[in-house]
Order: structure tokens, then sequence, then C-alpha cells
């Protein structure tokens, strides 16, 4: 059963998150969420964090958008040699302002491909 109120969109490719200093790749959203691929570093976020997206070539850059992490989804290394770990988070944004609601609907009007 699909747990989803919102519909999800797929991002177009070069759009990032980024939590803290880390940046990652968004995967696809929704007015109440996204899903974006992360490489683990050294430690993992926090439950609830702020974060960052950024699209160049819409010279788009939206800050502080409080989120929880909602799913966490190990992905298998190509090569079991590999040191890389990346996880799949789902996200969910928490206590957005009407400004940051305006601007994550201009995001999806303009940067997405397709309904997922």
């Amino acid at each position: 059963m699909e747990r989803r109120g919102r519909k999800r969109f797929r991002v177009k490719v070069g759009a990032l998150a980024f939590l803290g200093t880390v940046p990652s790749t968004i995967v696809d959203i929704s007015e109440s969420g996204m899903a974006i691929n992360y490489v683990v570093f050294e430690k993992e976020p926090a439950r609830r964090f702020l974060l960052d997206i950024f699209f160049s070539a819409d010279d788009f850059y939206l800050a502080d958008i409080s989120s929880a992490l909602v799913s966490d989804v190990q992905f298998l290394p190509e090569s079991r040699f590999s040191a890389i770990r990346v996880k799949r988070f789902g996200l969910r944004f928490c206590e957005l302002s009407e400004e940051q609601k305006s601007r994550i609907q201009y995001f999806i009007l303009h940067n997405t491909t397709c309904e997922v």
C-alpha cells in the first residue's frame, strides 16, 4: 500500500541536496518530501536536519529546509572491493514556511521530468 499522500516526480539530472556540506543527488520529489542518493563518508545524518536544494541549470537554490529521515536503504556496491557506501534516504519535509512551499512547487513545475 502506498503511504505517500502526494505525487512524486522524477528530478532532472544534476539537482543536488546538501546535508550540511555533503552533496547528494535528488532522485524524486513531492510537496511533502523527496528521495536522495547519499554517499556515507564518515557518519550518517541525524534523524532530523536542515538541507538545501541546489540546481545550477535553473539557478535554483533553497536553503534550510527542515527534514526528517523516514527510510534508509543501503545499496550494494558495484564492486565488492568498493569502500564507498551509498544509501537511498526517504525524507519528509517538516514545518515549511509558505515561501518554502512555494519554491518547492516551482522546483517541481520546472525541474522534474515525469511522475514516478
